[in-house]
């Protein structure tokens, strides 16, 4: 890559493009401490924690043993392509 020596750049006063563009603090400060939760977000309970979520996980593991769990393949397989697809596979 080669740098042209004749090219010049004027200097930008910071100052006043600040005192334009900025904000007053109450505003930015108040946007900043919103915090909101999906629904999926809120249905979750305090109580649903790794003892629930691994008691469901033991649920399912002995039905697939027993062969009882039913499973949509179909459903199986859209989800294994839109895994690959958000990957950056290509699907054909």
């Amino acid at each position: 890559m080669r740098i042209d020596p004749r090219v010049t750049v004027t200097p930008v006063d910071t100052k006043k493009s600040d005192a334009k563009t900025s904000k007053p603090a109450s505003a930015t400060n108040s946007d900043a401490s919103v915090v909101v939760l999906s629904s999926a977000a809120s249905a979750i309970s305090p109580a649903e924690t790794s003892e629930t979520i691994a008691a469901r996980l033991d649920k399912i593991r002995t039905m697939l043993q027993k062969g009882t769990y039913p499973v949509d393949l179909d459903l199986l397989a859209a989800r294994i392509v839109d895994d690959e697809t958000m990957r950056g596979g290509k699907v054909s």
